[in-house]
């Protein structure tokens, strides 16, 4: 039993510290003549008619949270072992883990896009494929498979859960005045599925000298269409009668989708503003956006959980070796109503389908203040707050950038940050003569990399387009 949780939350967890993901670049937020502005907030556009280039107009690579690899593996004699390796102390497989370790990413990548000035303002044409992945595993449950003793553990909050689905997102912005320009994006949404599986209560009693006991319970919800659930049917190790008729029980065995289809439709919106003050202060702007605000409806919410029944060992009583008939209490018996009891744990049992749902798809808040300086107007200061609102996956991000564009078809950028999941570095690099436009940067600086070139630090992003502009 110890061995096997081990094992299973060693793998979860290589797993998940390895996932790759994909974000905008916020190092682009103020740096004009960047296609992508628009994305963070719809009241900025560059003005330029562009056209995305299918699959290299926005290429974006990252990781973001506060677990990595480097909390998970190390060295020992120049090999690489997980942290429930013996030569791993029980402190320093521990000492880099948090209260709650989480890894998240918000995965877009644009299929077509385009801007156009028109309507007497920007408009903004998009169709994106949009993955949110996230992952959060408490520091009690390493603790729990690092030292698994004699002891009581309680843990609480595993969970990981996936959304993806496509857009259509119709922007438009214009000036208002002297000195507002607002925006906004009207964007449907096409679910394609859902998925969130919870470990909400994991109980282990093993200090007691008499009994030991275990209880948990599991769940997962799969918002997918034509999804279903293949459960079998299987003999316990022990039987009910003198007789030898065996015992059996039914557990999910495999999942497959029948003909697929469109699992769920909703909306959300984008609202941007910003204000000029340079009648006041000039050089002087400030800006708001709310963007993903919006639900998604899902047509089906499969269920699938565990009994939450109590396993109980109070040893082996009473045990003889002779081979009889299986009411006889042998040792073979007892062994194998206890692997039964274990069973029945944590195996998951088809719940049905439990009607419609609906989910939220996780709004962001951009709030930036810059200022240009008014005897060199080739560099702005800009500071930028990022405030991502999505349950126990929200974070928050504070970033200051210095940018340069010494001429109308270049700018580039250096910025730093603070937030949540720590310090970051980044910088940006934007080309865009008439006809063409190239960008590339980071918002998180790669750092050190295992020698497959996965990044140890769970924060890493590196960013790329190519455009047509005119």
């Amino acid at each position: 039993m110890k061995t096997t949780i081990r094992q299973i939350v060693a793998a979860v967890a290589l797993t998940l510290a390895g996932s790759a993901t994909a974000q905008h670049l916020t190092s682009s937020y103020f740096l004009e003549g960047s296609v992508f502005r628009n994305e963070l907030n719809p009241a900025l556009g560059n003005e330029q008619n562009y056209v995305s280039m299918p699959a290299l107009g926005n290429i974006n690579v990252g990781m973001h949270g506060n677990f990595g690899l480097q909390d998970v593996l190390f060295n020992r004699n120049g090999q690489t072992v997980t942290y429930l390796h013996p030569d791993v102390t029980t402190a320093e497989a521990l000492s880099g883990l948090n209260d709650n370790n989480k890894l998240l990413s918000d995965i877009r990548f644009q299929l077509l896009g385009g801007g156009f000035r028109a309507f007497g303002g920007y408009n903004t044409v998009a169709i994106n494929t949009r993955v949110f992945f996230g992952a959060q595993l408490p520091y009690d449950l390493f603790a729990m498979t690092k030292e698994l003793q004699n002891q009581n553990y309680s843990v609480n909050g595993v969970n990981v859960q996936a959304q993806a689905y496509a857009e259509l997102a119709l922007g438009h912005s214009r000036q208002i005045g002297e000195n507002w320009r607002v925006g906004g994006k009207l964007k449907f949404l096409f679910g394609a599925g859902r998925v969130n599986a919870e470990l909400d209560e994991l109980n282990l009693n093993l200090a007691g000298e008499n009994q030991w006991t275990a209880d948990a319970h599991a769940k997962v919800e799969a918002s997918v269409k034509g999804l279903q659930f293949k459960q079998k049917t299987e003999e316990y190790n022990s039987y009910t009668n003198a007789s030898g008729t065996p015992k059996t029980y039914t557990t999910i065995d495999d999942a497959e989708v029948d003909g697929g289809g469109l699992g769920g439709f909703g909306m959300a919106v984008d609202l941007g503003a910003e204000y000029d003050f340079k009648e006041l202060v000039p050089g002087l702007k400030a800006s708001l956006a709310l963007v993903d605000l919006g639900f998604i409806n899902w047509s089906n919410n499969m269920l699938v959980e565990n009994n939450g029944q109590t396993f109980k060992f109070d040893g082996f009583h009473n045990t003889g070796w002779e081979k009889s008939n299986p009411n006889h209490n042998t040792l073979a018996n007892q062994t194998d109503e206890l692997a039964d009891k274990l069973t029945d744990l944590y195996r998951l049992q088809d719940k049905g389908d439990q009607g419609s749902v609906s989910t939220g798809i996780g709004s962001t808040l951009n709030v930036g203040v810059s200022y240009t300086l008014p005897m060199y107007d080739k560099v702005t200061f800009g500071l930028l707050s990022t405030t991502r609102f999505q349950g126990d996956y929200s974070w928050n991000e504070e970033r200051l950038s210095a940018n340069y564009n010494p001429c109308k078809w270049f700018g580039m950028n250096v910025n730093g940050g603070i937030g949540t999941y720590g310090p970051s570095f980044g910088w940006m690099l934007n080309l865009h003569p008439t006809g063409f436009n190239f960008f590339v940067g980071m918002d998180h600086m790669l750092g050190k990399t295992s020698k497959e070139f996965i990044p140890l630090n769970s924060n890493a992003s590196f960013a790329m387009g190519i455009n047509i502009v005119w």
